[in-house]
């Protein structure tokens, strides 16, 4: 994976389509099964009209793959000023909203965790500053501020927490197909349920007794 690009909000219809076309794509085959002229058919444009928007395939995967992370970085910052929620309330509503938010992009989300799967470590820290790291500190900011006001255990780390809640997430949007086929598995078709019953199981255990 290349170093990120900026962003760019002048992009033509023609290069919309390139990007849809892209992410389908890589996501679906992988990055290095793609072709420059795989993604100009998918798109309905030549080869050429392909390179007049991004210089190469590298540029173009960076591109879309910035895309993918648009609606998790708006997310994050949405919650991030909503300071007014208790903390059990505001993570179990950020849960949701994650798993949702995943699940209505499938191509996004799997384009990301395939990223993030096969990383290298140069790859993998650019994937935290560009993509996990904003999510993975919200989540430890708000178990902190349960820890701060005496709602949560001081003797639990905001981390583990953030990467159990970050896991659970992953889980059930990779494995969704899968889930549906096991026995008493209620919940694979009813998200907010799924995301409900995670946060209750793991405030259970990080509640501070009475």
């Amino acid at each position: 994976m290349a170093a990120p690009m900026p962003e760019n909000t002048g992009r033509t219809e023609a290069a919309e389509r390139i990007l849809a076309a892209a992410k389908h794509l890589f996501a679906r085959d992988g990055y290095s099964s793609v072709s420059i002229r795989d993604i100009a058919e998918a798109a309905g444009v030549s080869k050429a009209n392909v390179f007049h928007h991004f210089a190469s395939k590298e540029e173009l995967y960076v591109e879309t793959l910035r895309r993918c992370c648009e609606a998790a970085r708006a997310l994050i910052q949405a919650f991030a000023e909503d300071q007014a929620r208790e903390p059990a309330e505001q993570l179990r509503a950020f849960v949701r909203a994650d798993l949702r938010r995943a699940l209505d992009d499938p191509d996004a989300t799997r384009l990301v965790l395939a990223e993030a799967f096969d990383a290298s470590p140069s790859q993998a820290r650019t994937l935290v500053n560009q993509v996990f790291g904003a999510d993975f500190r919200r989540m430890t900011e708000i178990f902190s501020r349960g820890q701060e006001d005496g709602s949560w255990r001081q003797d639990t780390s905001p981390a583990l927490m953030a990467s159990l809640m970050l896991a659970a997430n992953t889980f059930y949007t990779a494995h969704r197909e899968v889930l549906r086929q096991l026995p008493g598995v209620d919940f694979a078709d009813d998200p907010d349920q799924y995301a409900d019953h995670v946060v209750d199981i793991l405030l259970d255990g990080i509640q501070k007794e009475a």
